[in-house]
């Protein structure tokens, strides 16, 4: 694959701006390297296990699964942002004459995601209940419960994202 394209990808992944230079790269293959070892170890072990309970009880084989997997993610997840911090990879360093500037930027990329987050989450709610409740798509999805939601939520994580970025600036 293109060095570029690779660069680009792991950047967004982890969340860096700016250049990706040596030290950064190589602190992030070992963690990669490290995640991908106990990852391959997870799935291994868990899918000998879902296998023996699917003998006794597929549903629970199925549950097993599914809250493995979401219980791993989310320790993954915090341990990325553990080992970011930690190595202060994910830090943004700007002159106090571009701060407000780069305040500014966060302050619509956080509105953007909160868009993004909100409408997102409000097609998948109208399709959940389309599928759960057997609720027509077009009644759900129009809602005002359901978009009242959708608006919650949206304006919470464009919150959340906001403050992520302003704590990873640093004058």
């Amino acid at each position: 694959m293109n060095k570029k394209i690779t660069s680009k990808m792991i950047k967004f992944f982890y969340g860096i701006e700016g250049l990706l230079d040596e030290y950064k790269k190589e602190q992030l293959d070992q963690f990669g390297n490290i995640a991908f070892i106990i990852t391959w170890w997870y799935l291994l072990i868990s899918g000998f296990a879902a296998a023996l309970l699917y003998v006794s009880n597929s549903r629970t084989a199925a549950v097993f699964l599914i809250a493995g997997n979401l219980s791993v993610s989310f320790l993954a997840l915090f341990s990325i942002i553990h080992f970011l911090r930690k190595k202060k990879l994910d830090t943004v360093e700007v002159d106090k004459s571009e701060y407000l500037e780069k305040k500014k930027k966060y302050r619509r990329k956080g509105i953007g995601l909160g868009i993004y987050f909100g409408v997102t989450m409000h097609i998948l709610n109208a399709l959940i209940d389309t599928v759960t409740q057997n609720e027509n798509f077009w009644t759900s999805i129009s809602s005002i419960n359901n978009i009242c939601t959708a608006i919650f939520e949206g304006i919470g994580f464009g919150i959340c994202m906001y403050i992520m970025y302003l704590i990873r600036l640093k004058k």
